[in-house]
């Protein structure tokens, strides 16, 4: 290094006594240092032909990749374990769990660009579900929230190789329901709820989610457009909210009701604290749904919600 070093000095200097010559009035031949820069770009080039090793990692580099390789991933910090990843993918550019870790190790630092570039490398090497889920969880996470058509089609990808996949039914539902597909939303969610265990913490985190949005109150843009006409009736949000549980009452009781009818049902006669009338509809609902193990899951969450018919809460 100190050979090269003391090169540059010298070409920095022959530059310099050429470039600032006749500024000084220097008796200094026009051709002395372009030629002088030559020769010593030659010097330079011939030192390193006989010493340099372009193959090779630096001294520092090699020493700090071997304490990050024989280190406990557990015991480093973020930016240190996605390191000692990249030491691995560049000893086997074909791991593809040395990349999909990578990926998830981006994803947690916020690099979602980063991680989505690994995330489609490892893919490349060996398409497996966990990868595609995350691979569209990094693109939602990307685009503030939305399922995107290209997280909808990494989640599809991840559905197709492992229906059992938890986090994939429920985005697959998430992107059914933003599109304003209920039906197609709870069947997601009440397929991927009927496949996990009892005690498998996404069993609630996925009721909890599935009730809390299918029970919103959802706006019927033609109803909006008669109540807004000229002629129509002149009507107080108590009226409306009445004539929406009238029509979701007589729906559910033809036998046409879905899992959201029931649950908005549920909410709103809640939230007009009409709580036995909350309570009458959840327990026919659970009823409707008996045999359905998915349904009863995000039906529980409603239950818990607004307790028994003892005043439990």
């Amino acid at each position: 290094m100190m050979i090269f070093a003391l090169i540059a000095a010298l070409i920095g200097a022959a530059v310099a006594i050429f470039v600032l010559a006749p500024f000084r009035g220097a008796d200094v031949p026009r051709w002395a240092g372009p030629v002088s820069a030559t020769a010593l770009l030659v010097l330079a080039g011939a030192v390193y032909w006989a010493g340099g090793a372009p193959d090779q990692p630096g001294a520092p580099y090699a020493q700090q990749a071997a304490e990050r390789r024989a280190a406990d991933p557990s015991e480093l910090n973020l930016e240190s374990r996605i390191e000692r990843l990249r030491d691995i993918v560049r000893e086997d550019r074909e791991d593809a769990e040395a990349w999909a870790m990578l990926g998830r190790e981006l994803a947690r630092a916020e690099r979602e660009m980063e991680a989505i570039n690994a995330f489609q490398r490892s893919l490349s090497i060996e398409p497996q579900a966990r990868t595609f889920s995350d691979l569209g969880q990094t693109v939602i996470n990307l685009n503030e929230g939305d399922v995107t058509p290209d997280a909808q089609a990494a989640f599809e990808a991840a559905y197709q190789l492992d229906r059992d996949l938890p986090e994939a039914g429920f985005f697959l539902g998430l992107g059914a329901y933003q599109n304003g597909d209920r039906e197609t939303a709870a069947q997601y969610w009440t397929d991927t709820l009927a496949r996990l265990e009892a005690g498998d913490p996404f069993r609630m985190i996925i009721s909890r989610q599935a009730a809390e949005l299918l029970s919103r109150p959802n706006v019927d843009a033609g109803a909006v457009a008669a109540a807004q006409a000229e002629d129509a009736p002149a009507l107080s949000p108590q009226e409306r909210i009445a004539g929406m549980v009238g029509r979701l009452d007589e729906r559910v009781r033809s036998g046409e009701g879905s899992l959201s009818d029931w649950l908005v049902l549920i909410r709103v006669r809640a939230m007009m604290d009409d709580v036995a009338g909350a309570r009458a509809a959840l327990t026919e609902a659970e009823a409707d749904f008996a045999d359905d193990s998915g349904a009863t899951a995000i039906l529980a969450v409603a239950r818990q919600a607004i307790g028994n018919d003892d005043g439990e809460e």
